[in-house]
């Protein structure tokens, strides 16, 4: 099983490798979204190498799978037909939502962080 889970994810980084250089002549927004899609993975992995990760790191990097999920589709959107690409947006999400959700998820995770704290 662990070889199987290293063959996915290493074709996952190639595919990923891959979808990133195709946007080398391509917008900012583009190459942005390009960057979450390699990037996040590889943060999981970084974290689940270096267990234990103190909670206020690991709750905003969980939630970060939502822009994650949608990041692939706007990709292949602004890839497709570039003007869908709206200022003060990363990945499609406006930025607004990004320090926001980033802030409240670093909140929950020092909340969570001392609840649990013996």
């Amino acid at each position: 099983m662990r070889l199987v889970l290293i063959a996915l994810a290493g074709l996952w980084a190639v595919g990923a490798l891959v979808g990133f250089l195709q946007t080398r002549n391509r917008p900012t927004d583009a190459k942005l979204s390009a960057a979450y899609l390699v990037g996040w993975p590889a943060l999981l992995v970084l974290m689940y190498i270096n267990q234990p990760v103190p909670l206020w790191v690991s709750v905003p990097v969980f939630f970060g799978f939502i822009p994650w999920f949608l990041a692939g589709p706007h990709l292949w959107g602004i890839m497709q037909e570039p003007s869908r690409i709206k200022p003060g947006e990363v990945a499609g999400i406006p930025l607004g939502y990004w320090k926001w959700g980033g802030l409240a998820a670093v909140l929950l995770g020092i909340l969570f962080d001392v609840l649990v704290r013996p």
